[in-house]
C-alpha cells in the first residue's frame, strides 16, 4: 500500500457536511475549513501512481481508504433545516441562538448519520511513505 497526503491548494476550500436525523427530521451542518490534510491509501497494484481525485469529490466515498489528519481554522458554519417540520425547525433555531453547538444535538436524541469531506479546489497530492 502507498499512503498519500491530500491538501487543498487554496484556503477555505474544505467543506465538511454532517447529516443528522431525529425521526423524520433531517438536518445538514456544513462547516468550512481554511486548511487541512487527509491521508489516502492506494492498493499495492497501483504502485507509485497517485490517487485520482476530482475537485469536489467526497473523500470519504471516493473509492480509497481515507483518514482525516487535521482540519484547521473553521471559518463558517451553515445549518440546513429544510427537511424538518415547523416545530423542529423552531426548536433548532432557538437551540443554536442559545449558543449550542451542533455537536450537542446527540445529547438531545439526534443521530449523526453521515459525514462528507470535500476539497473544493485543486489538490496537492504527495506520497508520504
Amino acid at each position: 500500500m502507498a499512503t498519500w497526503s491530500i491538501k487543498p491548494e487554496w484556503k477555505k476550500s474544505i467543506i465538511e457536511r454532517n447529516h443528522l436525523s431525529l425521526g423524520d427530521n433531517k438536518i445538514v451542518i456544513e462547516t468550512g475549513w481554511r486548511w487541512g490534510e487527509f491521508h489516502i491509501q492506494t492498493p499495492p497494484s497501483d504502485g507509485d501512481t497517485p490517487p485520482v481525485l476530482e475537485e469536489g469529490v467526497d473523500l470519504y466515498s471516493c473509492g480509497y481508504d481515507c483518514e482525516m489528519i487535521e482540519l484547521d481554522d473553521g471559518c463558517w458554519e451553515e445549518h440546513d433545516f429544510d427537511d424538518c417540520d415547523d416545530e423542529t425547525r423552531e426548536w433548532l433555531e432557538n437551540f443554536f441562538e442559545e449558543g449550542n453547538s451542533w455537536l450537542d444535538l446527540e445529547d438531545n436524541g439526534w443521530s449523526n448519520d453521515d459525514c462528507e469531506m470535500i476539497i473544493n479546489c485543486e489538490m496537492a497530492i504527495e506520497r508520504v511513505d
